[in-house]
């Protein structure tokens, strides 16, 4: 495995396979923007709870179910609110970019002919609005998130999506690379479908 702090130091090494996978959240952007995109949202619809989007954002940071200790902490927890706030939270349009470094690589890979596919877990509505949002959709030739399966079963590390790609793709395992973020899940079925990897060390990631 080759770990980088700055994608695009990848470039030299993914540019020798044939297929480059990505993983998407804080890889491709920060997922702090998106949470903190999400509360903004949320705020936007409680008026009434000054500087409700940083005492959101506060309140994640410590480790507290934020939507739940906010809205108690102004006289508000209801079942009701909520599920409204995971309703906004789950189908909002986040307002992100992707980091730079990642839309360099990604482009200099595709000009250099090198075929391109997005491996991600998570809910597919979010996931969905996620890409949009990042206008990446047009760089892969397949893109996978692994709940559409069926069932959470099927994130990673499960083998299943990186085995759907191999067969896409129709080429050998050792000729793919994932590029991921999150040693604890994005590595291991690559490796051991006898793929190759890359691990950005994202210092300003979510789980960091």
């Amino acid at each position: 495995m080759l770990e980088v702090s700055k994608l695009i130091d990848a470039k030299e090494y993914l540019s020798h396979h044939s297929v480059v996978l990505f993983d998407l959240d804080d890889t491709i952007y920060s997922e702090k923007e998106y949470v903190k995109s999400c509360y903004a949202e949320i705020a936007c619809h409680y008026p009434e709870i000054k500087n409700m989007a940083k005492k959101l954002w506060d309140a994640f940071k410590r480790g507290e179910k934020a939507i739940d200790y906010v809205l108690q902490n102004e006289g508000l927890l209801s079942s009701e609110n909520i599920t409204n706030c995971l309703n906004i939270y789950r189908s909002h349009q986040p307002k992100i970019a992707p980091y730079p470094d990642a839309i360099k690589l990604i482009d200099q890979l595709k000009k250099d002919g090198c075929r391109l596919g997005l491996i991600t877990d998570g809910r597919p509505d979010g996931q969905r609005a996620k890409i949009k949002a990042l206008d990446i959709e047009h760089f892969f030739e397949k893109i996978i998130i692994t709940d559409e399966f069926g069932s959470i079963d099927f994130r990673k590390p499960n083998t299943r999506a990186f085995e759907e790609m191999h067969d896409f793709f129709n080429t050998n395992y050792k000729d793919m690379v994932y590029v991921g973020d999150n040693p604890a899940k994005d590595f291991t079925a690559p490796e051991k479908l006898g793929m190759n990897s890359v691990c950005f060390k994202n210092s300003m990631g979510l789980y960091f």
